[in-house]
């Protein structure tokens, strides 16, 4: 039996250094995802780990997993997260980011705590919430909003990552 597919959202209110506030929402649904502005920062250089994609090939990308938009007031897109899943048993977190220019005002934070509230409901059936970042302070985020813990200090020694790169991984090793 499957989880429902019904769209969530909720908003938060946030304050900057300027003392300003603004509102913004996260969403599952769908359809409030601008492709345009999903490929711009596909294309951008801050997402260093994907090569651009064109639009028929982003909305199979959203159609086919579970995805959160973060937004502003004005509904632009200024955040994506989505979950490769099954919706109950597995899910891969990938593609999560916030524009440059909201970055440092706890979006991540709030976007990460609604995606934890979705995977808390499936914790009955739950394996395995996987991810992976080279980044230290995501890292830290992904520990404090979802509970992830980094394999290499479970001491299971169970956990064997293994991968297959295919040729839209922008990442090239360091040769040894």
């Amino acid at each position: 039996m499957s989880q429902p597919t019904e769209h969530k959202s909720w908003t938060k209110t946030v304050v900057t250094t300027s003392s300003k506030s603004f509102t913004c929402t996260v969403s599952t649904d769908p359809t409030l995802i601008s492709l345009d502005a999903l490929s711009a920062a596909f294309n951008s250089d801050f997402i260093y780990w994907s090569k651009p994609l064109t639009h028929a090939h982003l909305q199979t990308l959203v159609q086919n997993s579970l995805c959160l938009g973060l937004y502003d007031e004005e509904k632009e897109l200024i955040g994506f997260g989505r979950l490769i899943t099954d919706r109950l048993t597995f899910a891969y977190l990938t593609d999560v980011y916030v524009l440059p220019s909201h970055q440092g005002k706890g979006l991540a934070r709030f976007m990460m705590s609604c995606l934890d509230e979705i995977v808390s409901e499936w914790d009955e059936h739950l394996r395995r919430l996987l991810l992976f970042t080279r980044d230290e302070e995501a890292a830290k985020l992904y520990k404090h909003t979802l509970g992830a813990q980094d394999v290499r200090e479970t001491g299971t020694g169970k956990l064997i990552c293994m991968e297959r790169v295919g040729g839209g991984n922008t990442f090239q090793a360091p040769d040894h």
